[in-house]
């Protein structure tokens, strides 16, 4: 993908991985709307951009991505600002494990708001809607891949996006549409909502989930920004990537079943 010149959509970009992917795309030439249900971050993100990569090159909108209405409204403003959409990352994201509404909300956000994101990108985008295509990049974690008895709900909603991603990535749906679909998987990534989340898992848990953190490498916001714009030059269709550990994006492979019809 040539990014220079093109338009992206990132969702939940006022901080955290969000935030730097809008930061490298700005700084390849991509105009970028930042997408964010908190208004005083998002608006603080985009005067900070703005004064990086320049004013006309990137915009805050509000956005929750649990309201219908309000998802595809900022993609329809991302086009009347920027006159097209070529990227959409569906990158907002939530843990919460807390009974009633916590893990309900997780699935809303993690999960359901993937999938009407990602056929939003494909209305606005695609070349069976009259569009030009595009790319959709879906993001997981490296929870998928992994036993993660603090966070069973989180670990389920990106296990669901990363097989929704390869499967609505796949080449029946790319010929159709000329969309490609990726799925990117963050490991442990200095964010805010990693101090966070022992507020909004089992108390029981709390222990395993820290001395996780102490045994694992932390990477930088950064190297999810540059991984991100590597994934974006070279991925397939279909295909997910992990980025952790602070190297370089490493695809993720799995054996493919093939059907006749």
């Amino acid at each position: 993908m040539e990014l220079k010149g093109t338009v992206a959509l990132v969702t939940g970009a006022a901080q955290g991985i969000g935030k730097s992917c809008v930061d490298y795309l700005l700084a390849e030439g991509v105009k970028v709307m930042i997408a964010d249900i908190n208004k005083t971050l998002g608006e603080a993100t985009k005067k900070e951009m703005a004064k990086k990569h320049g004013e006309s090159n990137v915009e805050f909108i509000y956005c929750d991505v649990t309201d219908d209405v309000s998802f595809e409204d900022s993609l329809k403003q991302t086009i009347k600002k920027f006159g097209k959409l070529d990227l959409l990352i569906n990158n907002a994201g939530i843990v919460n494990e807390l009974m009633d509404d916590g893990w309900k909300q997780t699935i809303k956000i993690n999960f359901i708001a993937v999938v009407k994101g990602t056929y939003l990108g494909m209305k606005y985008m695609g070349k069976h809607e009259g569009e030009q295509g595009g790319t959709i990049v879906n993001i997981g974690s490296v929870a998928s891949y992994t036993t993660s008895p603090p966070a069973p709900v989180y670990s389920a909603t990106k296990s669901a996006v990363n097989q929704f991603s390869r499967s609505i990535g796949a080449k029946l749906h790319y010929n159709r549409t000329g969309v490609r679909v990726i799925s990117v998987n963050p490991g442990f990534t200095d964010t805010a909502i990693l101090p966070s989340i022992a507020k909004h898992i089992d108390k029981s848990t709390e222990n395993f989930f820290f001395n996780v953190c102490k045994e694992s490498i932390i990477q930088s916001v950064e190297n999810m920004g540059k991984g991100m714009i590597i994934v974006l030059k070279k991925a397939e269709p279909g295909s997910l990537w992990l980025i952790e550990d602070d190297v370089a994006p490493k695809r993720i492979e799995f054996k493919v079943i093939k059907h006749d019809n």
